[in-house]
């Protein structure tokens, strides 16, 4: 089911079962069915799991909305409305997006230092515990480097990074490479270099700045190989892996024991005993992608380009960029909370006499969840389409 329909699907339930549907459902019994989601006290376990979720969307709708707007309102020149709306969003992005194809062309290249974003691990555990309590449920400690995908695991290394993993860095930290550089590069490029070189280059743009082959140092984005250190993410080619660096971190595999993990990608669900109609891990996942922490993005502009638009662009496409990482790990989350929540909803005034005032409080949380949808996907949508435009998608 596409997140609009689902979405379509939530909205359609909230407006069901809105307080005269609570208040007659409130003299029935739990005998009169909970659509196949599972007793009372498994369907009061739900409520509290998806609240949670609901709490970590309307949360971050407001804030990712004001940064994707700014941001866009920035490039495009234009003045952000105090209190946007979702057509706001659209239609200021849109003009930031033509604002950058008007403005870049060949000669002129982003170069990009991504964000590296992980899931709130802990705010989805905690979420779990008070949802695996209330339902009865027996499961496996919660465990990161068990519940996180090993190729998304990212770690304090202080041995090598396996070959095949990734030394990741970030804009202030550097990490040494000898392969793709996914950020920007200082060291000998193998490929086209766009930035500065401290040697000859083979085709430089009118501002001076290589945008060719460098047969010296090369500062900046390298298209092939970089020989070097590079602020980003290096895929690690060695056989025997490789020393990341200091304050440097290693993502897919780690030769030693490894601290501080952290995740880039959706948690795996927690092993439980009890009722197959619970997925805790399912209703709590929400509260992890939604709270994702990133490192900041840095943008810089080579060639020749008019000196306000680049103080813009490098002022503003960070956010954008930030929130398009964001992004990649949220969205389908914010479409499953919506059908989670739709599914749920269906069952709660079969049982308000059980779980009380909840039942009222969690179809006011549904009619928030759904707008918040709505908002945060116009938001994600749209930073990705500016980013993009630019080269930085």
């Amino acid at each position: 089911m596409s997140q609009n329909r689902k979405l379509s699907s939530l909205v359609s339930v909230v407006a069901l079962f809105g307080a005269t549907g609570l208040l007659a459902a409130a003299c029935s019994t739990k005998d009169d069915g909970t659509g196949g989601t599972g007793s009372c006290t498994e369907i009061g376990a739900r409520v509290s799991a998806l609240q949670d979720s609901s709490v970590a969307l309307t949360g971050v709708a407001a804030g990712i909305k004001t940064d994707v707007i700014s941001a866009c309102a920035q490039i495009a020149g234009m003045t952000a409305p105090a209190t946007p709306t979702d057509d706001d969003v659209r239609t200021v992005c849109a003009a930031a997006k033509a604002k950058i194809q008007a403005t870049l062309n060949a000669n002129v290249q982003v170069v990009v230092v991504p964000p590296q974003c992980t899931v709130d691990a802990q705010a989805q555990f905690d979420c779990e515990a008070d949802c695996q309590a209330k339902a009865d449920l027996a499961c496996t400690p919660p465990m990161l480097d068990v519940r996180c995908d090993p190729g998304q695991l990212s770690v304090e290394c202080a041995g090598t990074c396996n070959a095949n993993a990734y030394c990741e860095g970030n804009a202030d930290v550097a990490v040494d490479c000898k392969a793709k550089c996914e950020g920007s590069c200082t060291g000998t490029c193998t490929g086209t270099c766009s930035g500065t070189c401290s040697g000859d280059c083979t085709v430089k743009n009118a501002d001076g700045s290589c945008n060719g082959s460098c047969t010296g140092t090369c500062t900046g984005e390298c298209s092939a190989n970089c020989m070097g250190s590079c602020k980003g993410s290096c895929k690690v080619e060695a056989t025997g892996g490789v020393m990341c660096g200091a304050n440097a971190r290693c993502k897919g595999g780690c030769t030693v024991t490894a601290t501080a993990p952290k995740c880039e990608g959706t948690l795996k669900p927690a092993e439980c005993t009890g009722s197959a109609d619970v997925d805790c891990s399912a209703d709590c996942n929400g509260s992890a992608s939604l709270k994702a922490q990133c490192t900041p993005a840095k943008v810089d502009i080579v060639g020749m380009i008019d000196a306000d638009v680049k103080a813009d662009l490098v002022a503003a496409l960070p956010k954008l960029i930030k929130v398009n990482t964001q992004g990649k790990i949220a969205v389908d989350a914010v479409g499953d909370l919506s059908d989670r929540f739709a599914a749920v909803a269906k069952a709660v005034p079969a049982c308000t006499l059980e779980i009380g005032g909840a039942a009222s409080a969690f179809l006011g949380a549904a009619s928030a969840t759904a707008q918040a949808s709505v908002s945060v996907s116009v938001s994600f949508q749209a930073s990705a389409d500016v980013s993009a435009s630019a080269g930085a998608g």
